[in-house]
């Protein structure tokens, strides 16, 4: 899959620290690497897709970062992992139904903005 990456104005929800494009894209491999093991172990069927749209993001961050910013972009990607892997978390197996409702609708919001990213998706 291929990025709309012409023209983004950035993503809601997303960290507001960094504005740059490689920044933005390295957001949605950290939200698809979380989805893609919160999917290995719910031992989801869709796992495969999921793995595709990462691999797309990780490509997407490779190709518009600058040289000396990997430390930096990678760094930002794994955190947004750990907060986007806590929401999945929090939906799955927390035990307040309000909190648990509120942590999938934030995940699936995060998600769907990134597949807007995506042409195909």
């Amino acid at each position: 899959m291929i990025a709309a990456g012409a023209v983004i104005c950035g993503m809601s929800g997303a960290a507001p620290a960094h504005d740059d494009l490689a920044y933005t894209f390295a957001e949605c491999a950290g939200r698809f690497s979380a989805e893609m093991e919160h999917a290995w172990l719910m031992n989801d069927p869709g796992a495969s897709d999921i793995a595709a749209d990462r691999s797309s993001f990780v490509m997407l961050t490779s190709a518009t970062m600058a040289p000396n910013d990997g430390r930096s972009i990678l760094s930002h990607r794994i955190d947004v992992k750990l907060a986007h892997a806590a929401l999945l978390q929090q939906a799955t197996f927390g035990t307040t139904p309000a909190r648990a409702r509120s942590a999938q609708k934030v995940a699936q919001r995060h998600i769907a903005t990134c597949r807007t990213l995506l042409l195909g998706s």
